[in-house]
């Protein structure tokens, strides 16, 4: 049959079976991309905080009261008893020969009781001998207000020594400070207690959960379809 067709029925069947499959790709070939929307399923790690009530014991501060003494005073040394005044008017030092022949010294001090009231008066003496020896010896008295006595002390049995020189430092009684007194007062000081605290503490915890996500994913159709619906 297709020997029986002319020239030119050849060429019309062969623009008729171009076009024809044209139509077909036309109509059904999926030839055009075109974009959707898709969900799609993925696994995601998620921190989520769980609540836990627990009981400790802790330490707290808290301010306690206390009763303290200040001590004022008006004039200085603020003491509750300051030392008697005095004045020492004279001394001196010698040596001499027990009765049995062996030798001594004696050193002496002149105090002035200048205060209003009787005290005891020690002094301290730091007696030098010769070749440099040195020692010290001591002595009280009681001197009433207002009088002058004599504090004296002896070094016995010193064989081949004699006095050369000596000093002295003297500490006298104490009597009340008039100006001194002592008034209580209230204080506060820090104290550390301990008790039972109620604490609400939240644990991070991690869970692997299955989520989903909207992706843009890409599909063929046909140019008709393509024409027709997008």
């Amino acid at each position: 049959m297709w020997k029986k067709l002319t020239k030119e029925g050849k060429a019309l069947a062969i623009v008729v079976a171009a076009v024809v499959v044209a139509i077909l790709v036309f109509s059904f070939v999926p030839i055009m991309p075109v974009p959707y929307e898709a969900e799609e399923s993925y696994l995601a790690t998620e921190t989520y905080y769980t609540l836990e009530i627990s009981t400790v014991e802790e330490e707290y501060t808290v301010l306690e009261p206390y009763t303290d003494i200040e001590i004022y005073c008006d004039e200085e040394p603020c003491e509750k008893y300051i030392p008697i005044e005095y004045s020492v008017v004279g001394g001196r030092g010698y040596n001499y020969i027990e009765s049995d022949g062996s030798p001594a010294c004696s050193v002496e001090l002149n105090i002035a009781n200048t205060d209003v009231v009787d005290g005891t008066f020690t002094v301290e003496f730091l007696v030098t001998l010769s070749g440099d020896l040195t020692t010290t010896i001591s002595e009280s008295k009681a001197i009433a207000a207002g009088t002058t006595g004599m504090v004296r002390a002896y070094y016995l049995y010193a064989p081949l020594k004699t006095l050369y020189s000596f000093s002295y430092s003297v500490f006298p009684s104490g009597k009340p400070n008039l100006s001194y007194r002592e008034e209580a007062v209230v204080r506060y000081r820090e104290v550390v207690e301990y008790g039972e605290v109620t604490k609400d503490e939240y644990t991070p915890v991690e869970l692997t959960v299955l989520k989903t996500q909207t992706v843009t994913d890409y599909k063929r159709v046909s140019l008709l379809d393509y024409l027709m619906s997008y």
